[in-house]
């Protein structure tokens, strides 16, 4: 019976065992097998000629997972796993699908069309009656009267305790037509726009010393350690990245035509400025001859791209003491 549930449990072992390899050994494919690249791109002159003929490849884990892009040709986008295609775009029975059902839709609305026909023909023409109008006249009664004689006399008042302070000072003003208190009127007026003034005055210095105070806090931790040591983490990381992104394979054939040989020779002088960037992968070739504005040419990049670099990257700058401190700096909890 011992023997028996060990080796129930030395079953159990090697299946455990075998389903955390198999999920170790995928999390380490997704993270160091690179998702490999090809982009071609062609232009050619010529009236029945595409304006640019496109043919990207994507590929992954020794081409068990591809996509392939098509422009202008018939299949578009196609994402294959080994043999079995996911999806492609446009799908072709779809479209089989729906004009099968279009045709059977129209050749099933003509009968029916007929039918429609057939039978306007037989019925008469319906005539058309219209109902009376009828109008309503609403007596008014001496209790809506009264509410709407109220209604008048309360908005005529103003109808309101919220001035009513102020309505008793101007009343008693206007019962006291004296000199005096004509320039007290004048007076208490001439007071509450100088309050008003005064208080816009001081809300706007207020916004201003705020923000003055924001400025001057920032320009601090502009110049603060944490930060110039973390814009110094950021290049060396980024640089890092642009290394390891940089395309293996990089070429393109130009020919280039103006119209007038001079903008061509233009062209080809800033090509040559910008050699020592472009370098000697890309090649320009002037046509004097031409007519017409000629642009012909092809491209192709080569490349691959791994889910580690970016995962390294985040790790690095999540991590970083400096970049924690700044961030408590910006959110002023550090203040």
């Amino acid at each position: 019976m011992l023997h028996i549930i060990l080796l129930i449990l030395k079953i159990i072992g090697i299946v455990l065992l075998s389903i955390v390899g198999i999920i170790l050994l995928a999390f380490v494919c997704v993270l160091f097998v690179p998702v490999r690249y090809r982009i071609r791109l062609t232009r050619e002159e010529g009236e029945n000629a595409p304006p640019v003929t496109a043919y990207v490849k994507v590929t992954w884990l020794l081409h068990i997972v591809n996509a392939l892009i098509r422009y202008p040709a018939k299949v578009t986008v196609r994402v294959r796993i080994m043999i079995f295609t996911l999806f492609r775009i446009p799908d072709k029975e779809k479209k089989a699908h729906k004009e099968k059902k279009s045709n059977k839709s129209s050749t099933k609305e003509k009968p029916k069309r007929r039918e429609d026909q057939d039978r306007q023909e037989e019925v008469p023409a319906e005539v058309d009656v219209s109902e009376d109008k009828q109008e309503y006249t609403v007596s008014e009664t001496p209790e809506s009267t009264a509410a709407s004689a109220v209604h008048e006399s309360y908005e005529a008042f103003g109808g309101g305790d919220e001035d009513s302070a102020e309505r008793e000072e101007d009343s008693e003003d206007e019962e006291n037509p004296t000199f005096f208190g004509k320039i007290r009127h004048i007076l208490k007026k001439i007071k509450a726009f100088f309050q008003n003034i005064r208080y816009t005055i001081r809300k706007f210095c207020d916004k201003i010393k705020s923000v003055l105070d924001n400025i001057q806090y920032y320009r601090e931790v502009l110049e603060s350690e944490p930060f110039l040591n973390s814009m110094e983490l950021c290049k060396k990381e980024l640089s890092w990245m642009f290394k390891k992104l940089k395309p293996d394979k990089f070429e393109a054939d130009f020919i280039v035509g103006m119209e007038d040989p001079a903008s061509t020779g233009e062209i080809l002088a800033v090509c040559g400025i910008l050699y020592p960037l472009i370098g000697p992968h890309v090649r320009v070739v002037g046509d004097f001859e031409c007519e017409k504005m000629r642009l012909e040419g092809r491209l192709y990049i080569r490349g691959k791209i791994r889910v580690f670099t970016f995962l390294r990257i985040a790790l690095r700058i999540y991590f970083n003491k400096n970049i924690k401190q700044l961030i408590k700096i910006l959110k002023k909890e550090a203040v």
